[in-house]
């Protein structure tokens, strides 16, 4: 994972997102809003070992600090809060999120040399939300 840290990768297609976004119950306003912005990404290991997943967009900046294999709770971008837990397997950072009402969605972000592809699915979902960033030059 270390070759992917510190690396700048932009939102360049989205598929699927609304329906998710409307799955865990983000209003219509909130997400058109989330819609027309292209985020950018980036993932930092900080010098205590834990590692940092920001998102800039023009107008908000959300970093989330984690220990991998920890449970650390984490507000969405919708402002709900949720419980994650985030491991790596070799390119692939995996996130297990679950809400309060005990349903979890994975978040797998799997880095290569010019891309981050962020594969989305859902209990009570037959979807799957795929959104790919590509790495800013």
């Amino acid at each position: 994972m270390d070759a992917y840290l510190g690396k700048h990768y932009k939102l360049k297609t989205s598929e699927n997102f609304d329906d998710y976004l409307k799955l865990i119950g983000v209003g219509l306003l909130q997400r058109k809003l989330v819609q027309s912005l292209s985020p950018v990404s980036v993932l930092t290991k900080n010098a205590d070992g834990s590692y940092t997943l920001t998102h800039i967009t023009p107008i908000r900046k959300m970093a989330t600090k984690f220990r991998l294999g920890e449970e650390f709770e984490e507000e969405r971008a919708d402002g709900v809060k949720v419980k994650s837990v985030m491991t790596i397997e070799g390119n692939k950072l995996i996130q297990i999120q679950t809400e309060s009402s005990g349903r979890k969605s994975t978040h797998v972000r799997e880095f290569s040399r010019t891309a981050l592809k962020v594969t989305t699915t859902a209990e009570d979902w037959d979807g799957v939300c795929i959104r790919t960033y590509l790495l800013e030059q």
